[in-house]
């Protein structure tokens, strides 16, 4: 492949990873999704409807029909497929040089048929022919088609920044070198999944992955405002985001210096007693709440303490197994429960919280379940791999007793 071509081809990937990005902030729905390289390029999924885009990034100056007979075929031959939901709508986003982004020619049958006409040996051939497509089929297709004029390269790059800029209130160099660079990796990682639950991703994700916030109001907050307006903070963008749902599963990452600190306020085995009351009480807990899995960065003596007086207090938790031989299948299980007898509530559980070290959990994080929300109350870097779920980071909460106010205010 020739450097230009190459050049080309990169473009072409990066135009659909920013069109991706587009139709991620263009969402109505926090809800709403899209999947990178579904059915086409992009498919974009809402409460009513499901539509697949196709993009294409063309140095060609015009439109003509030879530069999109190969989409389009490949779209309508999806079309004709018995197995294929007949209201699925489908979109070829295609940027010409000289045509004006945003404008739809029109496609009637006698254009299409047009499209799909070609010469081969001098021999005229008809793709709808060829494959017994009738026109019956091809008018129901083009009332589910469009064609669409895409934006230039960089006018449409300078789109995705500027809705960054609104979504986040925030300064342009902000949403170029902080919130887009976040968001084209995480489009990116989608893209190269290779389950296509794992290219998926809600608006509501989305912005929450990408949202870098957190870090920069942490840092200059606490130094400026009291520790207790900056707990209250943190407890409220919590409460806000609704990440404390009882139906979300919830991993609360420890760091060392908190487990270290003086916690005679609220000891550890205190704090994973509140929490279970908090989050997990039997007979209380709604029947689709889950345990809260609780990561700890701390010595082993610690964590079999912590352990054995669970055990002595007849408090069941799941840990994998971690110091005989840690099992991902084990840990990822859901609890086996029994409800109360109106059926609402958790009266039984086989365990009432998760709990491992921050080492197994590091060493084994690709193969656990990929939880909705990430939270990491630690100086270090959170040991967050997950692209998708919510994640916040609290780097000066300094005891048990101030995690616990963010987590239960």
């Amino acid at each position: 492949m020739t450097t230009r071509a190459a050049d080309a081809t990169i473009k072409g990937y990066y135009y659909q990873f920013d069109t991706s990005i587009l139709k991620l902030l263009e969402l109505v729905s926090d809800s709403d999704s899209i999947i990178v390289e579904g059915i086409e390029d992009i498919d974009i999924n809402t409460a009513t409807d499901t539509t697949t885009v196709q993009c294409k990034y063309l140095s060609k100056p015009r439109y003509i029909n030879s530069a999109i007979r190969e989409p389009i075929s490949l779209m309508l031959e999806h079309f004709v497929n018995p197995a294929t939901p007949n209201n699925l709508k489908y979109i070829l986003y295609a940027h010409f040089e000289n045509e004006i982004a945003g404008n739809e020619p029109t496609i009637d049958l006698t254009k299409l048929k047009a499209i799909l006409s070609y010469s081969e040996k001098g021999v005229e051939k008809h793709y709808e022919l060829e494959k017994g497509i009738s026109n019956g089929q091809l008018n129901t297709f083009i009332s589910q088609f469009k064609l669409t004029f895409g934006t230039e390269f960089y006018a449409q790059q300078k789109q995705v920044i500027d809705k960054l800029k609104i979504k986040f209130s925030c300064s342009e160099i902000e949403a170029d070198n902080h919130f887009y660079n976040n968001a084209l990796r995480i489009i990116i990682d989608k893209a190269i999944k290779r389950n296509e639950s794992q290219r998926q991703i809600t608006k509501a994700d989305f912005l929450s992955a990408i949202d870098c916030r957190k870090n920069l109001f942490n840092q200059w907050f606490i130094k400026l405002r009291s520790k207790k307006e900056y707990l209250k903070q943190s407890a409220q963008s919590l409460k806000s985001s609704r990440a404390l749902e009882p139906a979300r599963t919830k991993v609360i990452l420890i760091g060392n210096e908190v487990i270290l600190a003086d916690n005679n306020e609220l000891p550890l085995e205190s704090f994973i007693e509140n929490l279970i009351e908090k989050f997990y009480k039997l007979n209380s807990s709604l029947r689709n709440a889950k345990p809260l899995t609780v990561v700890l960065d701390c010595d082993t003596s610690i964590l079999l303490n912590l352990k054995r007086f669970m055990i002595d207090n007849e408090i069941i938790f799941n840990d994998g197994f971690e110091e005989l031989k840690f099992s991902t299948s084990i840990f990822n299980k859901e609890p086996i429960v029994n409800t109360t007898t109106n059926g609402t509530k958790i009266l039984k559980s086989s365990y009432q919280i998760k709990l491992i070290s921050k080492n197994t959990w590091a060493s084994n994080i690709s193969e656990i379940v990929v939880p909705r929300v990430v939270i990491n109350f630690s100086s270090s870097d959170a040991l967050n791999h997950f692209s998708t779920g919510q994640f916040f980071d609290f780097k000066y909460c300094e005891s048990f007793n101030e995690v616990f106010k963010v987590l239960a205010p």
